[in-house]
């Protein structure tokens, strides 16, 4: 049964959050030397094996390939591995106490809020640059610019620009390309930006006469990550993206002037001083460019988050880390695999079609805790992150009804009520990691709770209920343990009590949030993300798309 997409007044975000526990589960020395040797030497209590589980559809699902159908070989549907280990282990994390500082990227967000006080560029004015490529080092060539009207870049070049969608749109209605001389012998770049409304004029960059090393601005690892990461994958920024291509890696001022000055960036960018030397503080390809915040995501950590260790699920599941002062890479294989899992009794549901837009951590009135009276931001002093994210799971699923713009993406979904074993194979657990595997199989043994699975989950697609268990497991030394669920899963708490000096009552309470959220119990709501048009009204807290917790 589904219920229709329109996205009316009164609607609910499709994500809720597990608060952060104050404890962190974390191994000592001594236990993360053995785990570290673990593939090749048996524990004495140790469990290897297999356990096959079978789930059960109870909403429609898609677990996409390439095309708009769920994976499949000659229309023979399956589950891959990947997708079913990624299900478990974000239950795993999450019941373990693992660290969340081990499982997220340490990104840097950006803002570009005209309404806030935060926002520095609304005073602090960029300059005008070149990005320069040289010997693998990125620099800005610091140089002068212009504000242009439409109507002075038309008596220039003879067309109209300002209707382009893109800056490469614009850029492919001039007649001479970008690049342009003029009486002052300096060279000239048109910088334009994509369409906006009332917007009146773009500009003019130019080089400096002469060009030295000593005067080139540089910029850091640190910043250089930032920028990318904020204009590929934050927002990917169409004006960086044609930029990019365009741009060459000299060897020499001298190569660039034989080039004729073609393959640089005109950019905005601030400057700040560093251990006595000038580099570049942030840019970006319009004077009001989206600016990066002073926090990253894991200085939004509390601080039992916030230090390094090693936990249950980098123990199973295993790791790759990148050592941050050689830059050298450190792994563990997980002793953990899970098999594909064919589909049975599959049939097609039908094709439907959404916005899947991912949520944006940026939006802090969601991602950050707030507090009364007090707007949380990444600039804000201690932010602290709201939790584990994870999808609601709604009585029924939304009937996709858009059109196919753009923006939206389709699906070919299989109907609920389709069933699929997977196999997973263990190898020298010991019995505590076995009930932790259990417990985020079955939620701790509450049986009311489903897993997400797949395409669409916001909306109410891919709800998995696990139906049936069976082990196959040989211990390392001949002895009598018992392999009861119920014990396995008992032993696992009893190894957080003792690890973290966590009360029962005080765990039970932690995963009590998890166990709401997946327990499919929520009312019939109309599901939606926060719109642009939202964010003003939430962030003052007149807002009509509330977290249901």
């Amino acid at each position: 049964m589904y219920k229709q997409s329109n996205r009316p007044s009164k609607c609910y975000n499709p994500y809720s959050f597990v608060p952060l526990s104050e404890h962190v589960f974390n191994y000592t020395k001594d236990e993360k030397a053995q785990f570290l040797y673990a593939n090749d030497i048996p524990f004495e209590d140790g469990l290897s094996g297999k356990i096959t589980v079978e789930f059960e559809a109870k909403s429609p699902f898609c677990v996409k390939s390439q095309d708009k159908e769920n994976c499949n070989i000659n229309r023979k549907f399956f589950v891959p591995s990947t997708s079913i280990k990624g299900m478990i282990r974000s239950v795993y994390e999450i019941i373990t106490l693992s660290n969340i500082r081990n499982q997220s990227e340490n990104s840097r967000f950006s803002m570009r809020d005209l309404t806030s006080k935060d926002y520095e560029l609304k005073s602090d004015k960029p300059k005008g640059g070149f990005l320069f490529l040289l010997n693998g080092n990125y620099y800005i060539i610091p140089g002068d610019h212009w504000q242009m009207t439409y109507k002075e870049i038309e008596d220039e070049e003879g067309v109209n620009v300002k209707y382009g969608k893109s800056a490469e749109a614009k850029y492919r209605l001039l007649k001479n390309g970008y690049i342009f001389p003029t009486e002052d012998d300096r060279i000239h770049y048109w910088v334009f930006s994509g369409f906006m409304n009332n917007k009146k004029h773009e500009y003019d960059f130019a080089l400096p006469l002469s060009i030295n090393p000593e005067n080139l601005v540089p910029i850091k690892e640190k910043e250089l990550k930032d920028f990318l990461f904020i204009h590929e994958q934050e927002n990917k920024n169409e004006t960086w993206a044609f930029w990019k291509k365009e741009m060459r890696n000299f060897n020499s001022i001298e190569d660039l002037k034989k080039a004729k000055y073609k393959g640089l960036a005109p950019c905005f960018y601030r400057i700040k001083e560093e251990n006595g030397h000038i580099c570049v503080k942030d840019l970006g390809f319009t004077n009001l460019y989206r600016m990066p915040y002073q926090n990253k995501v894991h200085d939004c950590l509390p601080i039992q988050h916030k230090e390094e260790n090693f936990d249950m699920a980098q123990a199973l599941f295993g790791y790759t880390q990148t050592d941050r002062k050689d830059k050298s890479e450190k792994s563990l294989r997980g002793r953990i695999r899970f098999s594909n899992a064919f589909i049975e009794n599959a049939e097609i549901e039908g094709e439907h079609t959404f916005i899947l837009g991912s949520p944006k951590p940026t939006f802090y009135p969601f991602y950050l805790k707030q507090e009364r009276g007090r707007k949380i931001t990444f600039a804000a002093q201690k932010p602290i992150i709201s939790g584990w994210k994870r999808y609601l799971l709604h009585k029924e699923a939304q009937e996709g009804n858009g059109q196919k713009k753009d923006c939206e993406s389709s699906f070919v979904a299989l109907k609920a009520g389709a069933t699929f074993k997977t196999d997973i194979y263990i190898h020298n657990l010991h019995p505590y990691e076995v009930g932790a595997l259990l417990a985020a199989l079955t939620f701790c043994n509450h049986n009311e709770c489903y897993h997400s699975l797949g395409y669409a989950k916001p909306f109410g697609y891919g709800k998995m209920k696990l139906t049936n268990i069976q082990f196959n497991l040989v211990q390392n030394k001949e002895k009598s343990h018992d392999l009861k669920q119920e014990t396995l899963i008992n032993e696992f708490k009893k190894k957080v009590v003792e690890n973290t000096r966590i009360s029962v009552d005080s765990y039970n309470r932690y995963i009590s949030t998890l166990i709401r959220i997946a327990s499919g119990n929520y009312p019939i709501h109309n599901i939606g993300y926060p719109e642009l048009k939202d964010f003003k009204e939430i962030k003052t807290g007149r807002t009509n798309i509330p977290i249901l917790d």
